[in-house]
């Protein structure tokens, strides 16, 4: 798995994306514009007196009317072409790239070091539970018997049991090492939040 699934990149090209959107509409708004539009209208309109008509008859005053509208509106950019708009979405769209390569670039340095800090802390732990555990038993074994046979002291046995409790907890330091580094690993990949 990559720095890819971070959060943080995907992030950087998000805004890139939208950096580059920001361009092409800035250079969409300085073309040529032609809109075209119509309009239908009917208008009934009528006044409560009463008129005379053609035939004579007292009738309502009233008429309808039909209005129609139709045309074409063009927006020719001579003098503004938009080039200030242009030229602000281009640096923004730069300035994300550049992000997006920075943030590329420390997501990757983190995963490098995360990586050789596991590799690092399983090899410790690989020293300490091979041969080294078993002889360091061993040597605590060997002393306390000497101690049983009257060839050692009460010091020699304390001192071997302080040297075993050391390298049991230097082991123990190793394991924890190695789990915060395998931690430290899987949140460099992106893979847990």
């Amino acid at each position: 798995m990559t720095s890819a699934a971070r959060a943080d990149v995907s992030q950087a090209e998000s805004r890139l994306t939208l950096a580059g959107a920001r361009v092409d509409e800035a250079r969409r708004e300085g073309r040529l514009d032609v809109s075209l539009f119509g309009s239908y209208m009917r208008m009934d309109a009528g006044f409560p007196q009463m008129g005379i008509g053609p035939s004579g008859v007292l009738e309502r005053v009233r008429g309808q009317f039909n209005y129609v509208a139709a045309g074409a509106m063009i927006a020719l950019p001579l003098f503004n072409r938009n080039q200030g708009d242009v030229a602000r979405a281009e640096a923004e769209r730069s300035g994300a790239a550049a992000r997006l390569e920075a943030t590329t670039l420390a997501a990757q340095s983190e995963v490098a070091i995360a990586r050789a800090r596991d590799t690092r802390a399983q090899e410790a732990v690989a020293l300490f539970a091979g041969t080294a555990q078993a002889l360091a038993r061993q040597n605590l074994a060997v002393v306390r018997q000497t101690f049983e046979l009257g060839r050692a002291t009460v010091f020699d046995v304390l001192t071997e049991q302080r040297r075993y409790l050391d390298f049991e907890q230097a082991y123990t330091t190793a394991l924890r090492e190695a789990w915060e580094a395998r931690a430290a690993l899987t949140r460099a990949l992106g893979e847990t939040k």
